[in-house]
């Protein structure tokens, strides 16, 4: 990351930290040390919140990627200048990966929603194939995150600065983030058959984050 998008990616980070330790009750919790060098974060999706909150569980360079954000004009803006990645387009779409894995290459971290889109907060939608892709090129260790908030928390919003209604999470948050995820078998099975590899990768994530709601659900402070 170059030095302006790390300054505007640490002062942006600096500024949530101090919003949520004033305004909320977030917890997060750690299955274990976040590893050193680059990793590929993935999580849940249910608020517009969820993409300012989350950088804040790690010290990371980050390239997030985000869809809807790009195409307001003023925060695209900052966002191509904190070197974040487009999604909201079907030709920025396809040339995630590549961008995802020169970051990667660089030493740097990538976050990824692979539902694409906000879920209702009740049930996960289908996971995208993206992250496995990105991690069949780079190899690099995914981080499953759990999200969550108590439903009576999670409100519509009408925001003139985007243009549409919101979903925004108050008063509590909570993040539960797994142990790294390697994948060596679907590493072989990516040599003959690569969307099965894909697959597969795709839906132990997709099991894993399922398994991180629940566990602040049944195992961890709940308020």
């Amino acid at each position: 990351m170059n030095k302006r998008a790390r300054f505007l990616h640490q002062v942006y980070r600096k500024a949530v930290k101090i919003f949520l330790s004033i305004r909320f009750d977030f917890q997060t919790w750690f299955y274990c040390p976040l590893p050193k060098g680059p990793k590929i974060f993935v999580s849940n999706h249910f608020s517009s919140s969820d993409a300012h909150f989350v950088t804040t569980i790690m010290k990371d360079d980050i390239h997030m990627v985000i869809g809807p954000g790009f195409n307001v004009p003023l925060l695209k803006t900052y966002l191509t200048l904190a070197d974040q990645i487009p999604a909201n387009n079907k030709e920025n779409r396809s040339k995630v990966v590549q961008r995802a894995k020169e970051y990667i290459n660089q030493g740097d971290s990538i976050y990824i929603f692979p539902e694409g889109m906000l879920n209702t907060g009740n049930s996960l939608l289908e996971f995208k194939k993206g992250a496995a892709r990105i991690y069949l090129e780079t190899k690099a260790p995914i981080i499953p995150i759990g999200l969550i908030a108590p439903m009576r928390r999670v409100k519509k919003k009408d925001s003139s600065f985007v243009g549409h209604e919101m979903t925004v999470v108050s008063k509590n948050y909570y993040a539960n983030v797994g142990a790294p995820m390697t994948f060596e078998e679907e590493i072989e099975i990516a040599k003959y058959d690569r969307a099965k590899a894909e697959e597969l990768i795709t839906e132990k994530i997709k099991k894993e984050v399922e398994f991180l709601i629940n566990d602040i659900k049944t195992n961890r402070f709940w308020s």
